[in-house]
């Protein structure tokens, strides 16, 4: 526990869940990120002619990850400060590899017939326009996600709650988008939160099978991309394998439906505060973890809303320390495949005006970013772990008949190799899904 009289009781309680001293929990951490993030390499080395070269010197330098650091991309060029506008392209694109492109219906076609997917769309606030998302994409290598195909909320006015009628226009829906985006985007939210429900946030307006018919849509119109589920506060509820969730992860998977990877949520809001005793303690994620990798498919942790609210005290001094902690588990486990913060800037989240810190999302202050496009501390601890600590640059001295082989973070990587008849240059990616043998033309 750190040691601050600058933390209330309420930052004190969350924790004391999640600083316990627990040296297991610690050494596995430490050696997950070891064995699930790292992997080994061999360069193989020839000339032109394809004789082998006897000797030469390799140095490799890291230039991104292959697993996922991302964040939704909702407030790219909605800020009324252009300078802000570029600082907001400028912090993203120097933390992140991955954003969530937004594809609410509601907000994507608010008129019937009528889609926003042209840069120069009418503006609606945290709805950037698809295409320009993703040009923003293209431009720094990142990569894009579309969120979500089918949500019962977000729900168009226009749409008919005749079953029939309801079904035909999903069926439209994924068929024109999928036209325009299926080849540009290879990972989506297929369906969102079936389970997540309140007295006034029913699944009682989309079909009763909509989890069912969302991935048979996407099965035939997504057939070369990553079809995820995504759900929300339930999934820590840890019950072995009775855990919700899992269940329902289990039910499409048994069925035949193509479920490629599962989302878990993680928003410190005041709704899930009483299970923090759940989601802060470690023992208890790792045993979520360990049951949700049972189902064989990529987990990422898909929305994260770490608080700083004030009634912490020193609320960014306790979001970097979670942050922190927390980001260091979620990348130790084998199943995971991403980690997506949600709201980069404080006052820009959901149900409030832009620029009020007191209503909505906004309250939380769970951005990495203060609203004047300053940093936050916890911005600057994940990219001293991102950029700096989760970061290889091996070199060897490459012998003709030896091993020549490396150890480094999975990614991509820029190789130099210096031989006595001069220098090249080249680009290879070391995955956990490959052989990473690698025959390199000097």
């Amino acid at each position: 526990m750190p040691n601050t009289p600058a933390f209330t009781d309420k930052a004190r309680h969350f924790l004391d869940f999640l600083l316990l001293d627990n040296p297991e929990i610690e050494h596995r951490i430490e050696n997950g990120i070891e064995e699930n993030r790292k992997g080994w390499g061999r360069i193989e080395l020839a000339d032109a002619q394809g004789d082998p070269v006897p000797a030469a010197e390799v140095s490799l330098k890291q230039l991104g990850h292959e697993f996922h650091f991302g964040c939704n991309a909702f407030l790219l060029d909605q800020l009324p400060e252009a300078e802000k506008n570029a600082r907001y392209r400028e912090l993203f694109s120097d933390l992140f590899n991955h954003a969530v492109v937004p594809f609410y219906w509601s907000d994507l076609e608010p008129e019937e017939g009528q889609l926003r997917f042209n840069r120069d769309s009418r503006p609606i606030y945290r709805r950037p326009p698809p295409d320009l998302v993703l040009d923003f994409c293209d431009e720094h290598g990142i990569t894009p996600k579309g969120h979500p195909l089918l949500w019962h909320l977000f729900r168009p006015t226009w749409l008919s709650t005749d079953e029939r009628e309801m079904r035909r226009k999903i069926d439209r829906r994924f068929s024109q988008i999928a036209e325009r985006y299926a080849d540009r985007i290879p990972i989506w939210d297929v369906c969102n939160e079936a389970q997540t429900l309140t007295v006034n946030n029913p699944c009682t307006q989309v079909p009763e099978d909509h989890v069912e018919y969302a991935f048979e849509l996407a099965a035939k119109y997504f057939p070369n991309c990553v079809r995820t589920y995504n759900d929300d506060r339930i999934w820590y509820r840890y019950s072995r394998t009775y855990t919700p969730v899992y269940l329902l992860m289990r039910y499409l998977i048994e069925r035949g439906y193509k479920v490629d990877a599962l989302g878990l949520q993680y928003h410190m809001f005041n709704a899930t505060q009483p299970f923090a005793n759940q989601y802060l303690d470690p023992v208890n994620l790792f045993d979520c973890f360990d049951l949700y990798a049972r189902l064989g498919i990529p987990i990422n942790i898909s929305e994260i809303s770490i608080i700083s609210s004030r009634d912490l005290g020193d609320g960014d001094a306790f979001q970097e320390i979670v942050a922190e902690k927390l980001y260091r588990l979620w990348f130790s486990q084998a199943a995971l495949n991403g980690i997506v913060w949600w709201n980069l800037v404080d006052n820009t989240a959901a149900y409030a005006p832009l620029g009020d810190e007191t209503h909505g999302e906004n309250q939380y202050r769970a951005g990495l970013v203060n609203y004047d496009m300053t940093p936050k501390p916890a911005y600057r601890a994940l990219r001293r772990l991102i950029k700096n600590e989760w970061q290889t640059h091996p070199s060897l001295p490459y012998s003709s008949g030896a091993p020549n082989q490396f150890r480094a973070f999975y990614g991509d990587y820029a190789v130099t190799v210096k031989t006595a008849k001069g220098q090249s240059k080249h680009r290879i990616k070391l995955s956990r899904n490959a052989l990473n043998h690698f025959r390199l033309t000097v």
